[in-house]
């Protein structure tokens, strides 16, 4: 790791300014230039992508294909610098993290694995330039008061490692908590560390601002999604905002400004957005600056609400509302005759999928709420028509199954079968997901989301 480097980025991270958004976007482009000039001679799979030889570089960035999940997995050797295979980062991965151990490298490059949430967990590789770079963005986004004054920052994450570690030294202190230790455990480390920055999924932050003890001057959501009642329960019992970070395997997406607004790294990336409904989009990134993998044209399966309006704190990059999760925590369910589009889509649109229609997790969550003895809960559909619900405590299950089937019947689902199930409890080395999809409806074809083709993700 290199300080200097790190100190580096912080510093041009804490002078980036854009005059407007037309500011910004000349300077996107500009970078995006180079980086579609050099595409074809750093990543195989670019290099005779439009049929030239020798390889010609794409003019723009419509020129190349969005890539999914799986097109990811399938190319993983021939976007990468390296020709490292997904096969060779899983082994060392989860070699790594069986034994805690977070210091994975392969032929110069450090490893670190996706959650898996989807089923399907694939692989993110960094260059110590690339970590520095990270590192000093982030210091710049998360310090309120800057380097001078100082951090402590706790971060409590599945797996350590470069990446995170990069952060240490001089006036910022860092301490890892490891996700996969026991509860008790992890809120007493917690303490010990005594964070001015707090960092973890929003499960640990509801577990540690209920257990108290614990005062950051700064708390920040990650991995999971932070929904309201866990937000207001963490804001509560730990007395400061939450705010977010949103990452992914394709890089770092947005974190909060100082005002408490989430909002996307325009600055670093390009995000393009594909349509789920009225103000609701999947981002489809392109970095601007990563070198060691290609990340190109990359979708990302997350629902995100756009924000409305410009942010008072002055920055032109988007504004996101909230994150709803990933795509598989959309509902997709049979339509009754003659009811319309369902929720999330403009009245009298069709979204285009026959007789099926989304049904949005964030009105899941309002609906099962509604019922004030619920503590938490799980929906899982098991088919077009088929939901199966399970509540903490159990006693409350008909009263959040009927606040469930009401809101099913006001969105045009009134055909919609609720039947009891079994209330998993959480494991912290995975997201929360209260609400997921395990059937691909187009086929009504009840089977893994990890297995669903590219394109079919309803």
């Amino acid at each position: 790791m290199s300080r200097p480097r790190v100190l580096w980025h912080y510093v041009a991270a804490r002078r980036r300014r854009f005059a407007d958004r037309a500011d910004l976007e000349r300077r996107q482009a500009d970078r995006l230039r180079r980086v579609l000039a050099a595409a074809p001679r750093r990543y195989p799979f670019y290099a005779g992508l439009l049929g030239v030889a020798p390889p010609v570089a794409p003019r723009a960035l419509t020129e190349l294909p969005i890539l999914g999940k799986a097109e990811v997995i399938e190319h993983f050797a021939a976007l990468n610098t390296r020709g490292v295979t997904l096969a060779e980062c899983l082994a060392a991965g989860r070699s790594a993290e069986a034994g805690r151990d977070f210091g994975t490298r392969l032929r110069g490059l450090s490893v670190g694995l996706s959650s898996g949430t989807s089923g399907r967990q694939t692989a993110f590789l960094t260059s110590g330039a690339e970590r520095d770079r990270w590192a000093g963005e982030v210091l710049a986004r998360a310090l309120p008061d800057g380097l001078r004054a100082g951090a402590r920052v706790t971060l409590v994450l599945r797996a350590g490692g470069p990446l995170y570690e990069s952060v240490d030294g001089g006036r910022v202190s860092f301490r890892f908590v490891d996700l996969a230790a026991e509860p008790d455990r992890i809120v007493a480390d917690i303490r010990r560390s005594e964070p001015t920055i707090l960092v973890a999924p929003p499960s640990v932050l509801v577990l540690v601002a209920a257990a108290g003890g614990v005062r950051p001057q700064r708390v920040f959501s990650v991995a999971e999604v932070l929904e309201p009642q866990d937000e207001r329960a963490i804001e509560a019992g730990l007395g400061v905002r939450v705010d977010q970070v949103y990452q992914a395997a394709e890089g770092l997406l947005g974190m909060s400004c100082a005002v408490g607004r989430l909002h996307l790294a325009e600055d670093l990336v390009v995000i393009e957005r594909e349509a789920v409904a009225t103000d609701r989009f999947t981002p489809v990134v392109t970095d601007l600056f990563r070198v060691s993998q290609a990340v190109l044209r990359r979708r990302v399966d997350d629902v995100l609400v756009a924000g409305p309006g410009e942010c008072s704190c002055g920055s032109p990059t988007a504004v996101v509302e909230r994150i709803l999760g990933r795509a598989d925590d959309v509902l997709w369910l049979a339509r009754d005759a003659g009811s319309g589009a369902g929720f999330g889509l403009p009245e009298g649109a069709d979204s285009g999928a026959g007789p099926i229609a989304p049904f949005f997790p964030d009105f899941v969550r309002a609906a099962v709420l509604a019922a004030a003895e619920i503590d938490d809960f799980r929906v899982v559909q098991t088919g077009a028509d088929r939901i199966r619900l399970a509540t903490r405590p159990a006693a409350g299950y008909e009263a959040a199954r009927a606040g469930l089937l009401a809101a099913f019947t006001r969105a045009g689902f009134a055909s919609v079968r609720i039947e009891p199930g079994e209330f998993e409890p959480h494991d912290p080395l995975r997201k929360l997901r209260r609400v997921r999809r395990e059937v691909d409806v187009d086929s009504g074809n009840v089977r893994p989301v990890a297995e669903i083709e590219p394109g079919r993700s309803r």
